[in-house]
């Protein structure tokens, strides 16, 4: 069993409509729903890959137990879920119908465009509850793996992802984290298997622009987790080159060239794919192509997650791995 943590989950709802502009009365075409946050997306992959997991979130309110019934009736996933008097949040996603954009390929469109709710307060006795009820679970037996993925939504919950992963290290179970911001910032002592990043994040944790974020210093931070005992790092750059340090090790991954449908959930489906053959048994960097191949495969469909395993090793037998300059090759 793997744990899936999201301390920030939300109903993640899209609405499909012809082509509008703002300020217009647009007629939706249709809607669709899915239970967002990166530790879900990450659930419902695993699940794709064949592995047993649980997603543990907190959820609030009407749209809370809406949530809870999509992911054990669609997504057949039975969530470890702690109830907060907090209303969980929903996205809202607007977005051009497929079909419309199929007729009119050179017409210019909206792109897709996001409404975010506010995130909802957590009191400290429900972030307590869920730090609780992981334990419990833990002490059951059985829990091979834990999954420690997205944002906090506020300071009651900033520094669970560093108890949970003292609670995991204390039972000898690997633990997968991405995260940024306040959760990384207050993680020390104890550190995990496996920390991802996406190169904005990275910048965000070194206090740096964007633009000054180069290589170098990409390749310093890996250096730096590796030194505090973590057996894989790595920092992604939506299409562009994967940079990981698995001990001495510093490679690059080239990802392939796909179209792009959805690349929400892409970094959730990587970590993913590497839980999975980590738990198979593989090498950390035979692991990491696996990750890759599962985020070029979910950005090609819509829905976060819904991968196709049999695209996975497709995707996986053509990734190459470099070794960078100056480091040690195996």
């Amino acid at each position: 069993m793997i744990l899936c943590v999201t301390l920030n989950p939300c109903l993640d709802r899209t609405l499909e409509v012809p082509p509008w502009n703002p300020g217009d009365r647009v007629r939706g075409i249709r809607t669709h729903e899915v239970v967002g946050g990166k530790g879900n997306n990450l659930a419902r992959a695993l699940r794709r890959l064949g592995r047993r997991c649980r997603p543990v979130t907190f959820l609030g309110g009407s749209v809370g137990s809406r949530c809870a019934r999509l992911l054990k009736e669609r997504d057949g996933l039975e969530g470890l879920i702690v109830q907060t008097a907090s209303e969980t949040r929903e996205i809202l996603t607007v977005r051009v119908a497929p079909e419309w954009v199929a007729t009119r390929p050179k017409t210019p469109l909206p792109p897709p465009t996001a409404f975010f709710d506010p995130d909802p307060v957590i009191t400290s006795e429900e972030a307590a509850e869920l730090t609780r009820q992981v334990e419990t679970e833990m002490a059951r037996g059985g829990v091979e793996a834990l999954t420690l993925s997205g944002s906090s939504p506020g300071p009651t919950t900033h520094g669970l992802y560093a108890e949970l992963i003292a609670l995991a290290k204390s039972r000898r179970v690997p633990v997968f984290l991405d995260t940024y911001g306040p959760p990384l910032r207050e993680i020390w002592g104890f550190w995990p298997t496996v920390i991802q990043l996406n190169r904005d994040e990275a910048a965000d944790h070194l206090e740096l622009p964007r633009d000054q974020l180069d290589d170098q210093r990409v390749r310093e931070l890996l250096a730096r987790w590796a030194r505090h005992g973590v057996v894989l790092g790595l920092v992604t750059d939506g299409p562009r080159p994967v940079l990981a340090r698995v001990g001495r090790h510093e490679v690059a991954i080239d990802p392939l060239a796909v179209e792009v449908i959805n690349p929400i959930g892409s970094g959730d489906c990587l970590l993913a794919g590497i839980v999975d053959a980590w738990l198979a048994g593989a090498e950390p960097l035979d692991a990491l192509k696996r990750g890759v191949a599962c985020s070029l495969v979910n950005v090609s469909v819509w829905d976060a997650g819904a991968i196709d395993p049999a695209a996975v090793a497709s995707f996986q037998e053509r990734l190459r791995i470099r070794h960078l300059q100056g480091s040690e090759h195996s």
